[in-house]
């Protein structure tokens, strides 16, 4: 989510798909409400007439699964009317670069497929001798990404997608016509979208249509644009900037595959390089986020000398989603499952083999506020559901563990906009629910005794880093600035003049090192919780003077670095300029030399001088 929620209140036109706030997400819609009394538009489309479609402006039916031709529809009118935001499109997308005049695109096919793979060999930019990817700021060379993407979308017309969605022709073009008005600098649109983008096939497609379309329109980093994930519950965002998916760390670090057999190999596949004189190559930091994360695991164990304990790390080498995890459930492959605060026996796309792979398990922790299905998936009777297996036949043993509530624990949750909010507990967990963090700890520390012993490659779990206190309840501040990161010793930065001690929390990813001198669970999170203190716990109501745009950049932290607005920099020209003079998210002071508003996304100096000079 490229915003927060109340900046959708700066929007000049709210597009709505995939979602339904109005039932679902109902404070977003008070800020939509606040747009609209300012004059701004709201577009919905959806396949039902949904109580967002009726506070609308304009309602577009769809059908089902049209979503990307829906879109395509509008990237085309865009492209076609030149109702591009030309300037944006120079300065901070790839659009001007030259792409290998041997890239194809027949038939709805990138080039060849060989094995049911593409074959990627044709696939990348045209380079100078220096290895500098040439460009065309012309925009008219054939071969630029930006005629490419002309090509690519003229075939989604109004009237073949009409054909295609369901959608009347004159509705797609009020659609087109209005939420295209925000190409002008000065205005804004915004597009919110939730599981009804993401539950499909195509769910990544789709969100990348709303990306190339925003950046066309130049929308994505400006006050009241940008693209709107809404979470449908209060940590959502926090879960998977945590490392909840199969494919990433915390901090959206990727899991390392089997062929990653060191941490050296490990970097060579997932630090990028470039030669492009004013790439910022931000991923080229990678070495000092996962070393710092090793540190984090396995605290004093992890050392140079054996690899930071990057062997521990588990190494991909099959599909371990959901629906893969259970099949091999089902095969007998998988001997346990933790079921932590989720209900597989009612949530995933296939019950009746959600139902025989939990009864083909030998153990089965089930932690949740309350008995749920999948807690109860060995009584099926006593669910109502008849010709179901009798209990005695499951050979599956079955732990429930009560959790505590939200409000019966502290901790923070990070909400949709990214912001990262402590709470405190405000009653006491019933009977003898106790909390995750407690639950967790009391399971590593049996682990821990088990293994002392010996076992099965043992290691990992005898040296892994686990101290949140050690008193009856786990200490959730501890926990908190595990993630944030802290020097293991006296680290002196010449470059920046300022220095630090050991034990001192690190104040911000650019502090973070790769050569074991920090810890920090998640870096995308460091800064959340400093020597100053909790900056999760913030709660000042009061704008400062230089927030025009309602950022509130002292309630909470919202990471990275506490920047309200990531890509903000894409709201200013070359020189820094704000393009939106009305409602600027950052500018460039070139008499103090330094950037206001928003924490910047990146603080070196605009790209020209104010005499248009290269800087």
């Amino acid at each position: 989510m490229t915003q927060h929620w109340g900046d959708i209140g700066n929007s000049d036109c709210v597009f709505i798909i995939g979602s339904n706030p109005a039932a679902n997400h109902p404070i977003s819609f008070k800020w939509i409400n606040r747009a609209k009394d300012k004059g701004a538009k709201v577009i919905c489309a959806d396949p039902r007439n949904t109580r967002s479609a009726f506070q609308s402006d304009i309602y577009a039916p769809l059908r089902s699964g049209t979503d990307i031709a829906f879109i395509g529809a509008i990237i085309n009118y865009a492209l076609s009317n030149d109702l591009v935001n030309r300037d944006y499109i120079l300065t901070h997308t790839n659009a001007s670069f030259l792409v290998n005049p041997e890239f194809e695109f027949n038939d709805g096919l990138f080039g060849e497929i060989k094995d049911g793979r593409y074959t990627k060999a044709k696939w990348g930019f045209q380079k100078d001798e220096s290895g500098i990817i040439k460009k065309d700021p012309s925009l008219n060379d054939p071969n630029c990404v930006y005629q490419i993407l002309k090509r690519h979308f003229s075939r989604y017309t109004l009237d073949t997608v009409s054909n295609t969605t369901g959608t009347p022709v004159e509705t797609l073009k009020e659609v087109a016509d209005t939420f295209c008005a925000t190409h002008k600098p000065g205005k804004a649109g915004t597009i919110m979208y939730a599981m009804g983008t993401t539950q499909h096939t195509k769910g990544a497609q789709n969100i990348r249509s709303y990306a190339i379309l925003q950046l066309l329109l130049g929308n994505v980093g400006v006050a009241g644009g940008g693209v709107n994930a809404m979470r449908g519950e209060s940590n959502v965002q926090g879960s998977t900037d945590h490392g909840l998916l199969s494919t990433n760390l915390p901090g959206y670090l990727k899991c390392p595959a089997v062929d990653h057999t060191d941490l050296e190999t490990y970097l060579a596949k997932c630090t990028p390089a470039t030669k492009e004189p004013r790439s910022a190559n931000w991923w080229s930091n990678y070495p000092k986020y996962i070393v710092s994360l090793l540190k984090a695991f396995y605290g004093d164990n992890a050392k140079p000398e054996n690899d930071y304990l990057f062997e521990y790390l588990p190494k991909a080498s099959g599909d371990y989603t959901h629906m893969a995890l259970f099949e091999a459930m089902a095969r007998g492959e998988i001997k346990g499952l933790i079921a932590l605060g989720q209900n597989p026996a009612v949530g995933g796309p296939n019950l009746k083999v959600a139902r025989v792979a939990l009864d083909n398990l030998d153990w089965l922790v089930a932690v949740d506020l309350w008995e749920t299905e999948t807690a109860l998936f060995w009584n099926r009777k006593k669910l109502g559901q008849p010709g179901s297996p009798d209990p005695a036949d499951i050979k599956t043993e079955v732990f429930m563990l009560p959790a505590a509530a939200s409000i019966e624990k502290e901790g923070s949750v990070s909400n949709s906009g990214r912001w990262a909010q402590w709470r405190y507990t405000a009653v006491q967990p019933p009977g003898k629910a106790m909390t995750d963090l407690w639950i967790l700890t009391e399971i590593m520390r049996e682990l821990k005794k088990l293994y002392a012993g010996g076992g099965a490659f043992p290691n990992p779990i005898r040296d892994v880093n686990w101290n949140f206190g050690y008193g009856h309840e786990p200490d959730p501040h501890m926990a908190a600035k595990e993630i944030n990161g802290v020097f293991l010793k006296d680290v002196e930065f010449s470059d920046r003049n300022v220095s630090f001690k050991k034990g001192d929390l690190v104040p911000g990813f650019a502090f973070l090192t790769a050569d074991g001198s920090t810890s920090c669970g998640n870096w995308l999170y460091s800064g959340s919780y400093t020597n100053a203190g909790n900056m999760m716990a913030r709660r000042e109501v009061s704008k400062p003077e230089n927030d025009p745009i309602g950022l509130h950049p002292n309630w909470s932290w919202c990471w990275p670095v506490n920047r309200r607005i990531i890509y903000n920099r894409a709201s200013c020209n070359a020189k820094g300029e704000a393009y939106d003079k009305e409602r600027p998210v950052v500018w460039y002071d070139w008499a103090e030399s330094k950037w206001k508003g928003d924490v910047p996304d990146g603080p070196w100096p605009p790209l020209e001088k104010p005499d248009g000079s290269t800087n």
